[in-house]
């Protein structure tokens, strides 16, 4: 289809999660009451345009998108990062962001897969160079986010001290929920890590997939089930090992 070589962007997941448990440590040791989780650009763009009042509580860690486009481009700064996403949304991070050259939808890939006559289903199986973490490759699940920081706490940190809580797709109602707790400064059940995602079950339910979401969640299970945890995954190891 005219690409080069393609990157797994649950490594950079893998980075998010163990940027993230870090820094929820450092905001609860200050004081802080609560952190909601930074990966949906759906939830980025709201927060600039409608809900200021949450910048505060959200994290300052970088989406999977960011830190793995920043990888390829310190590999060779020649290279075009083309982000196939999964949202609309994420055209607005790629403006935003240097590294990225453009964002082609999923259902736009299936239209040049389509238009060059290629048989995904045909195609002969190959592995990355580096295989990511089953807590990276589950962001685009829903509660897959707010897991994998929690396995990504540091050992010495007792985990019944962090308390999620979930925003199933962003709608009037959420939105009020999260100003709430933005102006009150506190959550239901006392809860500190607020994870959220513009779309209800996740980036599976993405305006621009293809596949249903029990089937797209059937299939990161199955590949899940397969993968290693997040401590055994290095964030360098697949930058390192791949060969451009």
């Amino acid at each position: 289809a005219g690409f080069f070589d393609a990157v797994e962007v649950a490594h950079g997941a893998d980075i998010t999660a163990k940027k993230e448990a870090k820094e929820f440590i450092e905001r609860m040791d200050r004081g802080d009451s609560f952190m909601t989780t930074s990966c949906c650009a759906g939830y980025n763009q709201l927060i600039k345009k409608h809900l200021n009042e949450i910048k505060p509580f959200v994290s300052d860690t970088k989406t999977p998108l960011f830190y793995c486009a920043k990888e390829v481009k310190e590999q060779n700064c020649e290279n075009i990062v083309v982000f196939i996403s999964p949202c609309v949304a994420k055209r607005a991070e790629g403006f935003e962001d240097n590294n990225i050259d453009y964002v082609m939808s999923a259902q736009e890939l299936s239209c040049l897969f389509k238009a060059k006559e290629i048989e995904v289903n045909m195609c002969k199986e190959s592995y990355f160079s580096a295989e990511a973490s089953k807590q990276g490759r589950n962001f685009g699940v829903i509660t897959g986010v707010s897991e994998a920081v929690k396995s990504a706490l540091r050992e010495d940190f007792d985990k019944s001290k962090i308390k999620p809580f979930v925003i199933n797709g962003l709608n009037k109602d959420t939105i009020k929920q999260l100003k709430k707790f933005a102006l009150e400064k506190t959550t239901p059940d006392n809860s500190n890590l607020i994870e959220v995602m513009s779309c209800q079950g996740g980036c599976v339910a993405g305006n621009s997939t293809i596949n249903p979401i029990k089937l797209s969640q059937k299939l990161i299970n199955d590949l899940v089930q397969k993968s290693s945890d997040i401590e055994k995954i290095s964030e360098t190891n697949f930058f390192q090992e791949f060969n451009y």
